[in-house]
């Protein structure tokens, strides 16, 4: 995707997806409510994914992601992140004040 509000990549056979949202937007299923750079990385030891955020215009203070795949729980989670479990799984990100700096979880 190439577009005003989205600017996106996906590797599929490494597992790859980044994007960087402009705005509040949706991309190879993946849903984020404002701002921010989000690079998802499938396949990961055990089956696991890990997820990374960051806000670099440093426009927000939370950003809510909602993923395209289910979550059956949580690895490791930085403290700014809280993992939402489900068929749609997501993350709230405490991305205000951070200065850019990327947040990240692992997955199941």
């Amino acid at each position: 995707a190439n577009d005003a509000g989205v600017q996106a990549v996906e590797a599929r056979r490494a597992g790859l997806l980044a994007a960087h949202f402009w705005r509040p937007g949706r991309v190879g299923g993946l849903a984020v409510s404002g701002p921010c750079t989000v690079l998802v990385r499938r396949g990961q030891r055990g089956g696991g994914v890990s997820v990374a955020v960051a806000d670099p215009g440093r426009t927000e203070s939370t950003v809510d992601v909602e993923l395209p795949f289910p979550v059956r729980g949580v690895v490791r989670a930085d403290d700014s992140v809280s993992v939402r479990a489900g068929r749609r799984g997501g993350l709230t990100v405490r991305v205000g004040g951070s200065r850019g700096h990327t947040h990240g979880a692992e997955l199941r």
